[in-house]
């Protein structure tokens, strides 16, 4: 890509934060939601693209405000991965972890995935491909040790918690790794077992489109990561091949999710998390932390943006 989008969508991702922000810890999950999802359609529809929104989680959600099914002024074909706001519930209550994600990539790059459970397990470029999703919690942090250089009690596995994952967790302790328990905001857990600063790895049970916007962040920064669909029902498997998967058994990994080395990447922050702080509200405005990256150049920025509101209201 020619234009570096990632400058560009990044714009959208602050203006999801800062509007979710401004709502935030008022208990209202459904609104924060929907205001941030309204915010970012504006912003993104201001691009001179022609943008398919692909794996959108909450399209079936009658009390969720809709995506367009094409976002922006017309232009270039291209897809877009739109999370306006994870960790929903989190932002409402003023907990941490909330964040706003943006993707764009060539036309027809992106995976469609159902919206069902996929079990993760992603890990940063140093460990790389050790990691084996068939394998048990337990082999797979010793892999993760032995590539680090570290004992097994020093591996920090990040986990969602969730009563599901009570038997892995318990796994994972017996073991004698380390775990980071987050309520809320898969995508920052892996983020950060991706470039490893507060994890090592992150394992546990999501859902497959928050796994496409994981792929998307490691095409951009390195890492690695296997994903399998759960299939709880006929109905499950009959979604799965309305997106023309067959084999319900397959391990997806980055390449199966985005296939493509051209790939823009935007997160900002809404409440301090495992990847990014939180927006800070001023006297005359706002300031937002962000993290945009591009997989062609494998370049990263971190961004730390002062909004003034007198002199440009956002809002």
């Amino acid at each position: 890509m020619n234009i570096n989008y990632g400058m560009e969508i990044v714009r959208a991702t602050e203006i999801a934060a800062l509007t979710a922000a401004r709502i935030q810890g008022l208990g209202n999950h459904d609104d924060i939601l929907n205001q941030a999802r309204k915010a970012i359609t504006k912003t993104l529809n201001r691009l001179i693209i022609s943008g398919s929104v692909i794996n959108d989680r909450f399209a079936d959600r009658e009390e969720i405000c809709k995506l367009p099914a094409t976002l922006g002024e017309g232009g270039p074909d291209m897809d877009l991965m739109v999370v306006a706001l994870e960790a929903q519930h989190a932002a409402a209550d003023g907990r941490n972890n909330a964040t706003s994600y943006t993707v764009i990539s060539e036309d027809g790059s992106i995976q469609s995935v159902p919206n069902l459970k996929m079990y993760k397990i992603v890990v940063g470029a140093e460990v790389g491909d050790v990691i084996d999703i068939n394998q048990s919690p337990t082999a797979n942090v010793k892999r993760v040790a032995r590539v680090l250089r570290k004992y097994t009690d020093n591996v920090t596995v990040c986990i969602l918690n969730r009563k599901r994952h009570h038997g892995l967790i318990q796994e994972v302790r017996s073991c004698g790794a380390r775990i980071k328990l987050i309520e809320e905001g898969e995508i920052s857990g892996c983020l950060a077992a991706i470039n490893g600063e507060k994890a090592d790895i992150y394992m546990g049970y999501g859902y497959a489109p928050e796994g496409t916007m994981v792929a998307a962040a490691i095409r951009c920064l390195g890492g690695y990561m296997e994903g399998k669909i759960s299939y709880d029902s006929d109905s499950d498997r009959e979604k799965a091949k309305a997106h023309d998967i067959q084999d319900f058994d397959k391990v997806f990994r980055v390449e199966d999710l985005i296939d493509s080395r051209k790939i823009s990447f935007a997160a900002t922050g809404v409440t301090d998390g495992e990847f990014l702080e939180g927006v800070r509200f001023t006297s005359t405005g706002a300031v937002t932390h962000s993290f945009v990256a591009r997989s062609e150049t494998r370049t990263y920025r971190n961004l730390t943006t002062n909004h003034f509101f007198d002199y440009n209201p956002v809002f």
